[in-house]
């Protein structure tokens, strides 16, 4: 299954999903569970963090907390979903493997401050 979406560029973004399942299933994060019927019960929570990345890769994973739980919840049936832990740990591999975002830029209190105001900011240091 090959999964589609737009990169920040606007191009369009290919990921094959079952090539990267197969990765997965042979080096995966979830330490003990390499066999391939142990990974059959976290295959559809890789496969909710690939279709995750491709609508949300312009956004720093950490931003996204609230709507990953919701999400989760709406797209898998209870007989499907993990704990909270191991869901964050894969969508966080998936979005590291792809080069997403981990998290978001902060600018200190100060230049929010200044930025806001339009007063000038204080020179580099040297």
């Amino acid at each position: 299954m090959l999964l589609q979406g737009l990169t920040q560029e606007g191009k369009c973004e290919v990921i094959d999903v079952e090539a990267e399942l197969q990765r997965w299933q042979h080096c995966g994060p979830v330490p003990g569970h390499r066999d391939h019927e142990a990974f059959r019960r976290f295959e559809p929570t890789f496969r909710f963090a690939y279709d995750l990345y491709l609508q949300w890769h312009r956004e720093p994973l950490d931003a996204l907390g609230d709507r990953i739980e919701g999400a989760y919840e709406r797209q898998l049936p209870p007989g499907e979903r993990l704990d909270r832990e191991t869901v964050l740990a894969i969508v966080a591999a998936v979005w590291e493997r792809m080069g997403g975002r981990m998290q978001a830029c902060r600018m200190p209190a100060t230049a929010r401050v200044r930025a806001s105001v339009g007063l000038p900011q204080s020179p580099p240091p040297v």
